[in-house]
């Protein structure tokens, strides 16, 4: 069995999440233990593709994009508590895109060849709720709690940077293809995906522990 380096953080974050489980309940980001199992099995299986039968693990990370985005959009309607015609707003668009996810698995791209289309979208609009997250970090003058200890910014900033690398390379993965551009030997969403993950699961792994931490103070 293959486990790349950067598994490792993602095991963590799964780990702390579970066991920080109160202090994720207090900030209302228990979605994220649903969501990290969801993470740590595509990457188990895709590392090992052939234990499934697969010739690679396009297809799988198809899957992931269906059972992992309503679970994100989830998570971000918890940090951002909109309410009323607002809310309604949010979980139309949410419920939308994971039909268009569900369509192109089906009838568009399939479900063996990488779905960019749907990765680009969801990536898109994650990166635009991560920065809704900061702005009302910024707006709430009277929270107790200073911005860079807050779990909601180290979540939100790690996943907007995430979001940007992942639009870069994952979205432009056939042209990468295509034009064989490399970083020495290796395919460069190969060298620069593992190292953007060991940042977003680390600061993950960082907001849990703060979750711990502020709700142990209080």
């Amino acid at each position: 069995m293959v486990i790349h380096y950067f598994m490792y953080f993602q095991f963590l974050s799964l780990l702390l999440s579970i066991i920080y489980y109160r202090g994720l309940k207090t900030f209302k980001l228990l979605g994220f233990i649903p969501l990290l199992l969801i993470v740590c099995f595509t990457e188990i299986t895709a590392a090992n593709p052939s234990f499934v039968g697969l010739p690679n693990n396009h297809g799988i990370y198809n899957y992931y994009l269906l059972f992992s985005t309503p679970v994100t959009f989830y998570i971000f309607l918890q940090m951002l508590y909109f309410k009323g015609w607002v809310k309604s707003l949010y979980i139309l668009t949410s419920a939308l895109l994971v039909l268009f996810v569900v369509i192109n698995f089906l009838v568009g791209q399939g479900p063996l060849r990488f779905d960019t289309y749907s990765l680009i979208l969801i990536e898109f609009l994650t990166g635009l709720l991560t920065l809704l997250v900061i702005a009302k970090l910024f707006r709430e003058d009277d929270s107790p709690i200073y911005l860079n200890r807050h779990p909601y910014f180290w979540i939100a900033a790690s996943t907007l940077i995430f979001s940007i690398v992942t639009l870069i390379v994952l979205g432009m993965q056939q042209f990468i293809e295509v034009k064989k551009i490399r970083i020495g030997n290796l395919q460069i969403y190969s060298v620069i995906m593992p190292m953007i993950n060991v940042f977003l699961y680390g600061c993950y792994s960082y907001a849990f522990y703060l979750c711990r931490k502020l709700t142990s103070n209080s």
